[in-house]
């Protein structure tokens, strides 16, 4: 059901009866975020509020909390389907409506949900028009102040619609239990049946990636629940990103007859940990080099889309990353199953919040009537994932700080353990004092700490049976190729002028620290399952420290920015978390006569040398016995000088990285991402264009302005990851930032497509081919 929905922004109190007159509602196509077509605004969802876990006791006017988006607004979506005369149930799945959504069909209320991230289904049988058109309401009834960052607005997640016999698998029918005895691999499973108490035959198949049929079982029954086994004589395992997954199908017979289908992918894989033996992923010791990703896909909003993840989790994988901790709700199921693809791990989180709410309106309202449901729905959902290794109950609940606040704690990862034996419970704690006093931590497997890199080793000794890894990590703040001077140590960050934050990878709020710190800590303390940083990719909303200035309205704590360009930051990961060889420099050399300037360099190498214009400045030297210098080189105050710096590194390979003083800018270089995209109008390109001088060197403070153009496609969206930008990201235009941006765009019909951008001072620049098959 993804195409022809009429679409409208208010109340419209009558808009799910039949006859509505919904002549001037537009047509969209879902997945659909309306709030991401703006505009912005610092009067969207303003909240005043005192946030005491940043560290803010007083209470103050937050703008840009949630982006200056309108994800407050209301809104109606209606669609006309079709029933086919022989169906005997019908039901339409809604993997996330961004929320307080009502359902209606044929004007009646059939169902709905609160929660935004939560995925339901509703029997809509006995409002339907069978052989016959049938008409689709949805009300959509945001809250103000109800969220923490950037939600989305609308029917953003996909929606399907599905017709039964009488006989038939219900919504989330199976539970794939793997597990491994030696050389062979035993599937457990349970499946649902809806069959009235007739006798049925289920049939079920095991098949290997490339599609092989490698097992097969029949089973009879009349149970609602039918519970059995099936075995693997050979077997592949599911790795650490490398994924290998089967697939299991199950058919149900009626007296021989066919009447329904289900099938889902699983992976074979094993988990083990301890308090002093780390991680281990099919008995091989794993460490968790982790990112915390909120749910939006920066120009494109909330919406899911299958090859903006691709690119995202692409991008982690290329630093290093193997773990992501959804934060701080549950994911898409697309988002998961990319994950099972690229075989990276995941924690999926169930709540921000339990009753105590953090912002007015927040899920803390509705705790009492729906926490039990959702935490139900998000595992029943996700649990056949193989990327999933720990299912979270919660982040920074305010719950820690109560003496019996272990009850919730307890409330909810019995309902887990319920609902998947076979997982271990996380929360994080920021509170980690008070979790572990209050008994919430003794009421998860595993204990995460948000913040604590300076605490675990005594955490270790004072609880020396908690298994620990850090949750939330380092909160660096950056603006991508953004530079203040001087910015020589870690600090609690100052907030500029211009609302853009330094990129020498130094400074934070004050619960933060520079990447070093924690990356020093994990390596040192090998009973540490490892951490995940604060955050991955920037996400609209939390301009932190701008709480209260605008246009700050998307936050600066990614390794890559808004549009997924990397920050430097990115560097020091990839140094401490891959084999790749590679040098690095920061920062840019445009400066003025007289500035003295500080050079960073982050590399595999233990050891460079700095030369400006030819001319030595001296050798450094990694320590590891120093948390900022045991994973990068750095010289301070040198002379700047135009011309170029080139650090060479002092090991085997000799590799060196030179920045030049750019001079004016001449010309655009257009690089797609990708050379070949589907002709689906839903697979993606992402197009990097950059600002050359006449040499080819990025000119590092260019902000020109270009306009777009598709040829053999459609444009989508673009974005030069500014977070101070008011721009409507679908608007066919951006100016660059700090030299760079990215443009998006689609095609539905095979064949070729390109971009050609016009820049009114520098001319007309046209991008490779890109093949559309």
């Amino acid at each position: 059901m993804k195409h022809n929905w009429k679409f409208k922004k208010g109340e419209l109190n009558d808009a799910y009866k039949v006859d509505f007159d919904d002549s001037d509602f537009r047509i969209v196509s879902v997945p659909h975020d309306y709030a991401i077509e703006g505009p912005f605004s610092p009067e969207n969802d303003k909240q005043g509020a005192k946030v005491v876990a940043d560290g803010i006791h007083d209470k103050m006017i937050h703008v840009g909390r949630t982006g200056g988006l309108p994800i407050t607004d209301w809104a109606w979506y209606r669609k006309e389907f079709y029933v086919k005369e022989d169906s005997k149930k019908v039901f339409i799945e809604f993997d996330g409506i961004m929320c307080n959504s009502t359902v209606y069909v044929n004007g009646l209320k059939v169902g709905g949900r609160i929660y935004g991230y939560s995925s339901f289904s509703v029997d809509i049988t006995e409002a339907c028009n069978f052989g016959a058109q049938n008409l689709l309401a949805v009300s959509v009834r945001p809250e103000h102040t109800a969220s923490r960052w950037y939600p989305g607005a609308g029917i953003y997640r996909n929606v399907r619609l599905i017709e039964k016999g009488e006989e038939y698998f219900p919504y989330l029918p199976l539970f794939i239990r793997p597990s491994v005895d030696g050389n062979r691999a035993k599937i457990d499973f349970d499946i649902d049946v809806v069959s009235g108490g007739k006798d049925y035959k289920l049939e079920v198949a095991i098949y290997d990636k490339a599609g092989e049929l490698v097992a097969k079982e029949e089973y009879h029954s009349n149970k609602e629940k039918y519970t059995s086994e099936i075995s693997l004589d050979s077997f592949h395992y599911w790795e650490n990103l490398k994924s290998y997954l089967y697939t299991f199908e199950a058919k149900l017979y009626i007296a021989d007859k066919e009447v329904d289908s289900v099938s889902s992918k699983f992976g074979i894989r094993t988990i083990d940990y301890g308090p002093d033996k780390g991680l281990y992923i099919n008995n091989r010791y794993t460490k968790l080099n982790g990112v915390c990703m909120h749910h939006d896909l920066g120009a494109l909003g909330a919406i899911v889309n299958k090859s903006a993840i691709n690119r995202q989790i692409e991008k982690l994988i290329d630093i290093g990353v193997n773990a992501i901790r959804f934060s701080h709700n549950p994911p898409s199921p697309e988002y998961l199953d990319a994950c099972d693809e690229y075989g990276i791990l995941t924690i999926d989180e169930a709540f921000d919040e339990w009753k105590m709410q953090k912002v007015a309106n927040g899920y803390g309202k509705y705790f009492n009537e729906e926490g039990e449901k959702d935490i139900r729905r998000m595992v029943q959902r996700d649990r056949n994932h193989p990327s999933i290794i720990m299912w979270s109950i919660g982040n920074e609940i305010l719950e820690q700080g109560l003496i019996y606040g272990w009850k919730y704690a307890k409330f909810l990862s019995d309902i887990c353990h319920d609902e998947d034996p076979t997982r271990p419970t996380t929360a994080g704690f920021n509170n980690t004092e008070a979790a572990f006093t209050n008994g919430l931590a003794a009421e998860v497997d595993i204990v995460g700490a948000n913040y604590k890199p300076h605490q675990y080793v005594r955490f270790h000794s004072i609880y020396p049976k908690v298994t620990l890894y850090g949750s939330e990590t380092s909160s660096c703040l950056s603006s991508r190729g953004h530079y203040y001077l001087p910015k020589r140590y870690p600090s609690i960050a100052e907030p500029m002028d211009d609302l853009q934050m330094c990129s020498y990878d130094l400074e934070g709020p004050p619960w933060a620290y520079a990447p070093e710190r924690e990356i020093f800590v994990q390596k040192n303390n090998e009973y540490l399952l490892g951490e995940f940083v604060w955050t991955g990719f920037d996400y609209l909303g939390e301009p932190t420290p701008y709480r209260t200035e605008w246009p700050s309205r998307s936050s600066y704590f990614g390794i890559y920015d808004l549009a997924g360009l990397k920050k430097d930051r990115a560097y020091s990961y990839m140094s401490a978390w891959t084999d790749k060889k590679f040098v690095h420099i920061l920062p840019h050399w445009n400066w003025n006569q007289g500035d003295v300037v500080d050079v960073h360099c982050y590399t595999h190498a233990k050891s460079g040398e700095l030369f400006v214009n030819g001319v030595s400045k001296g050798i450094k030297h990694k320590d590891e016995k120093d948390e900022l210098l045991s994973n990068r080189l750095i010289w301070k105050y040198i002379d700047f000088e135009p011309g170029e710096i080139t650090v060479v590194v002092h090991d085997d390979t000799k590799m060196s990285a030179t920045m030049k003083t750019a001079g004016e800018p001449k010309y655009v270089k257009i690089t797609p991402e990708r050379n070949e995209i589907k002709g689906d109008n839903e697979d993606l390109v992402y197009f990097v264009l950059e600002i050359l001088d006449e040499n080819g060197v990025l000119c590092p403070k260019a902000n020109n302005k270009l306009q777009f153009s598709i040829d053999g496609g459609e444009y989508v969206a673009s974005d030069g990851g500014d977070a101070t930008s008011l721009r409507i990201f679908t608007e066919p235009y951006c100016e660059a930032f700090n030299g760079k941006l990215i443009v998006i765009a689609k095609s539905s019909t095979p064949g070729s497509l390109s971009l050609t951008a016009t820049c009114e001072t520098l001319g007309k620049f046209s991008s490779p081919i890109v093949s559309v098959i």
